[in-house]
């Protein structure tokens, strides 16, 4: 009897150290006390970490239960931490870097709380490391070089790949063509890409060379650019095929024939 009454004291002492489970970035078991790599991102990227609310051992019963909020208790200077909803599924907290962060490994500190210990589940606290590198975006542009008549947009295929492991918006712009300030504000989720058509127009016949730039709206250090040539010039190929794009100043009895231009021109290299 005597060792019955031991073995159930001794579980009732360690029924806050059981495992819960990080469901977000990646999927990890997390113990009271343990230190855990949750991913890379770049400097002035949120990170969200998932934890699974429920334990299925220890407690008041012995059979588990939910714990009701998670903290960001520390951070590192200059970082900031969200702590989750009150009963969240999961429990969601986020964890933002300095946007000024140099190349490295962080450690941040997190609490798990059962809300007044009323499931007697008791409190787990872990801490998760970060490594923070800038090369955290690879950006692609094509074609790199095109003709276009007056007026007609300059159009650029602009794949945007995220590397780290948080989402993040950037903004795609063209420097040094002049009264060209279009920005155009793209949303890539973790370790993912996005491509889009970034468009360019000017009714000078000249050549222009412009650097699409590509810049993370967290911190200017997460950037890229890349140069691309466009010629503007007559040409009557170019003419029929912009009207493909649709009929601006055309009077309406002519739209019929500028559809057949249209379609005619699909057939030119």
């Amino acid at each position: 009897m005597r060792q019955l009454t031991v073995i159930l004291a001794f579980l009732v002492l360690t029924a806050s150290v059981f495992a819960l489970q990080i469901v977000e970035p990646a999927v990890k078991d997390i113990s009271d006390g343990d230190t855990v790599y949750i991913g890379t991102i770049g400097p002035g990227q949120t990170i969200s970490i998932g934890i699974h609310p429920k334990v299925y051992t220890g407690g008041k019963f012995g059979e588990g239960g939910r714990y009701d909020y998670a903290t960001v208790e520390k951070v590192p200077t200059g970082w900031k931490g969200k702590n989750s909803k009150l009963y969240g599924d999961p429990l969601q907290v986020e964890i933002t870097a300095d946007k000024n962060a140099p190349e490295g490994e962080y450690t941040a500190e997190i609490a798990v709380q059962d809300e007044d210990n009323g499931e007697k589940l008791g409190q787990i606290k872990f801490k998760v490391r970060i490594k923070i590198v800038h090369d955290v975006l690879d950006t692609t542009v094509t074609p790199t070089s095109l003709t276009v008549g007056p007026g007609q947009p300059a159009r650029f295929a602009i794949t945007i790949t995220n590397k780290g492991t948080a989402s993040d918006v950037f903004l795609v712009k063209a420097e040094g063509v002049e009264r060209w300030i279009f920005e155009k504000p793209v949303l890539v989720p973790k370790m993912s890409s996005k491509t889009i058509i970034y468009e360019i127009t000017e009714s000078e016949e000249e050549t222009y060379f412009p650097k699409i730039s590509v810049v993370s709206t967290s911190s200017p250090l997460i950037h890229q650019e890349k140069q691309v040539v466009f010629k503007v010039q007559p040409d009557l190929a170019n003419d029929f095929k912009a009207t493909n794009h649709g009929i601006l100043i055309f009077p309406i009895f002519e739209a019929p024939v500028y559809s057949i231009v249209g379609l005619l021109s699909n057939f030119w290299n």
